[in-house]
């Protein structure tokens, strides 16, 4: 299990990687090195996180921005389903892409106000096979407590890049989301079907909530 460290930090990172202002996605992506692609985007990532009269509309807009030119979301999609995804329909496919996407930006776009003065150090990188590479970088805090381990997973994609996982202290964000959507799946009929109309519910309920 993630320590509370973690467990708190896990929204910081899935947030603060979208916050960038619009025209960043396309600089960011084009850097020479996945060290220098991390420590660009993570970096001014943070520090926006200090901004909180920004409307949620506007938020949710610039996470998906951000989703969609950083991260390779039909291949986190597509190991978050694992199993269940060689199973389903192409609709059940789609829709479970289109709800995911939703599902991240809704989770992660209303908790990033809780974090502020966090900046992030990279201390390496090692490659694993031809196009992957692994970022190692700390979470450093204003408060001056112990920095937490983060380590990207980064896949090239031409000349750019795209981040498939986030680990906090050994702690992969991808994995811990594909065991709590086969969760969801057994307890909703086995099928992809179940979960979307899951997914359906809780964006809901959420959506109702902070009407």
């Amino acid at each position: 299990m993630p320590s509370r460290r973690a467990a708190l930090l896990m929204p910081l990172l899935a947030a603060g990687l979208f916050l960038l202002p619009a025209i960043r996605p396309a600089a960011a992506g084009s850097a020479q090195s996945p060290e220098g692609f991390i420590n660009g985007l993570a970096s001014e990532a943070i520090n926006t996180l200090s901004t909180t009269s920004t409307p949620a509309a506007e938020r949710e807009q610039r996470f998906r921005a951000m989703l969609d030119a950083n991260f390779d979301m039909p291949r986190i999609s597509r190991f978050v389903l694992g199993r269940y995804w060689l199973s389903a329909s192409d609709e059940d496919k789609q829709e479970f892409q289109k709800l995911f996407e939703q599902y991240v930006v809704r989770a992660y776009s209303t908790r990033f106000s809780e974090y502020s003065g966090q900046t992030v150090k990279v201390t390496g990188s090692r490659a694993e096979g031809q196009d992957d590479a692994v970022v190692s970088s700390q979470i450093l805090q204003p408060s001056g407590a112990p920095p937490v381990r983060v380590d990207w997973v980064v896949k090239k994609n031409g000349s750019d890049y795209r981040i498939t996982d986030v680990s906090v202290e050994g702690v992969s964000m991808v994995l811990t989301q594909k065991q709590e959507f086969a969760a969801v799946i057994e307890r909703n009929g086995g099928g992809v079907a179940g979960l979307n109309k899951a997914i359906q519910d809780k964006l809901g309920t959420t959506a109702t909530a902070q009407q």
